[in-house]
């Protein structure tokens, strides 16, 4: 029978909406070429069947032989008890990511498949797939600070904009030499939604000519407002770029690494030539050829206490300005707090 339903899922996915149609031998062939094999008689009566039951709004043309199949252009959905467990893990996982990842149109309607999909794991304690999903799981990072929560309106009325490519408006935070500033930006065209340290952030630029792209935490958005005019887009953007610093230089980095530094535990690349060399006193030498980007600085500040940058000598001047700089505030608060106490 759980076979039979994974054929059956496989024909439906063949048939095409109205106008379009499809024939039984065609329907046929494609689920041979996906190795089930079954019969050309099998497939005409069970789509003969699942016609006469109403199921999956299934239309038949036979106006003329070989007779038609389509999907009625007002169907919106499929027969829920014909879920799978496969299915419903799938929707399950689908289900906690649902309101960030997906337009809200398509959460409302997704809905019944999330319920559903509940239903069909839940149904069995010893359920192989409920004990997965109990046990397997994207966690986001831990962060050590925690940022304001968006407006759930807000994200509401980016998403129209970019599912229906709709320029807004809007005011956007900015700190000017320390003060705090609304200031108001229109028309900004949205490009892309992506989540980015626990923070939901808008890809987008500003105005018809200004190229420059940005991304923004959407809770330092505010009166968001949906505009008339269609949004400028462009072909070369790319959602894991967005907001990215454009003008990075592709450095010969090198690196000593201590033995116990993570970055040599777990065996992490920072590129496809990255060469590792074990040293005489113990220590890892690494080089690789990278960008040197802020992201880059970061990490390696991260692992002050177990890395060391030796080229490019560009770098290497970077960490130890600001090394001295924190050493010279320390020293400082220390002596003052010395003094304060004799």
């Amino acid at each position: 029978m759980q076979t039979n339903i994974q054929r059956q899922i496989a024909m439906l996915e063949q048939i095409p909406r109205h106008p379009r149609r499809i024939t039984a031998n065609d329907i046929t062939e494609k689920l041979n070429n996906r190795d089930y094999n079954v019969g050309l008689r099998t497939v005409q009566r069970e789509l003969k069947a699942m016609h006469d039951m109403g199921l999956f709004g299934l239309v038949m043309d036979d106006r003329c032989k070989p007779f038609g199949w389509s999907i009625a252009a007002c169907w919106r959905g499929l027969n829920l008890t014909l879920m799978d467990q496969h299915m419903a893990l799938a929707f399950h996982t689908l289900k906690h990511s649902a309101s960030q990842l997906l337009p809200p149109q398509s959460v409302k309607q997704l809905t019944p498949y999330f319920e559903r999909a509940d239903q069909v794991l839940g149904s069995d304690p010893d359920n192989p797939w409920l004990y997965w999903a109990c046990r397997v799981a994207q966690l986001p990072e831990p962060l050590p600070i925690t940022y304001e929560d968006h407006d759930p309106k807000a994200l509401e009325i980016v998403q129209d904009a970019l599912l229906n490519k709709r320029q807004i408006a809007c005011e956007i935070q900015r700190f000017i030499k320390g003060k705090s500033y609304w200031i108001d930006y229109r028309p900004i065209n949205p490009e892309g939604i992506k989540i980015s340290g626990g923070v939901i952030m808008l890809a987008f630029t500003v105005g018809t000519y200004h190229t420059k792209r940005y991304a923004k935490p959407i809770n330092l958005m505010r009166n968001i407002r949906l505009l008339d005019t269609t949004a400028v887009t462009r072909d070369d953007f790319d959602i894991e770029l967005s907001g990215e610093e454009s003008k990075t230089t592709l450095i010969a980095l090198e690196l000593q690494l201590s033995p116990s530094a993570n970055f040599i535990q777990r065996n992490a690349r920072l590129s496809d030539d990255q060469q590792v060399e074990r040293l005489a006193n113990g220590y890892y030498r690494v080089c690789a050829s990278v960008y040197d980007t802020p992201k880059l600085r970061e990490f390696l500040w991260s692992m002050a206490d177990s890395v060391e940058v030796i080229a490019p000598q560009k770098l290497r001047n970077h960490f130890s300005r600001l090394t001295s700089k924190i050493n010279n505030k320390y020293h400082n608060a220390t002596t003052e707090f010395v003094a304060g106490v004799s």
